[in-house]
């Protein structure tokens, strides 16, 4: 289901954006990845960029629900409040952000190859506010990001894999 009142990007055009497309096999049932990836609160201990989540419950969020996160990306530091814009359980969900810094959205989707076998596909779209961070978009902040989304989805599969978080 999706929710008819946000739009995203906030403004109607999209130029300028942005996109990381990632991808990774995980050893685990389809509804075991998307209760974890969903559970802002567990972010932390799979996301580099994760400082802290705050205002979340501890579960998968629901249709509308939001999540304030402190955000480490490169040698910027901010907080972005994320607001779950999409949620078909267990193979979609869509959050987005508009931050002072910029406008960012998460596409998660998940495919069950088998019955414990994931296909995790991540989409990050993001514009960045101001210069001189958009000029830095198409090259330095992609590449930091998609060295974060890198070890992100590495992190994801050992905890997954692993059974265990922390």
């Amino acid at each position: 289901m999706t929710l008819p009142s946000l739009r995203w990007p906030a403004v109607a055009d999209e130029a300028g954006l942005v996109t990381i497309e990632s991808f990774v096999l995980i050893g685990r049932p389809v509804q075991a990845v998307f209760d974890l990836v969903t559970n802002a609160s567990l972010w932390h201990y799979w996301h580099p960029a994760t400082a802290a989540v705050s205002a979340t419950p501890p579960r998968p969020l629901e249709l509308g629900e939001q999540a304030t996160e402190q955000i480490r990306a490169g040698r910027r530091r901010f907080s972005a409040v994320w607001t779950v814009i999409a949620r078909e359980p267990p193979h979609l969900w869509v959050i987005a952000a508009d931050t002072p810094q910029g406008d960012a959205r998460i596409v998660y989707e998940l495919r069950s190859d088998g019955e414990v076998l994931t296909r995790f596909f991540r989409t990050l779209s993001y514009r960045s506010h101001g210069l001189p961070w958009r000029w830095f978009d198409r090259n330095l902040t992609r590449a930091v990001l998609t060295q974060q989304t890198e070890r992100a989805l590495a992190n994801l599969k050992r905890v997954l894999e692993g059974g265990k978080l922390g």
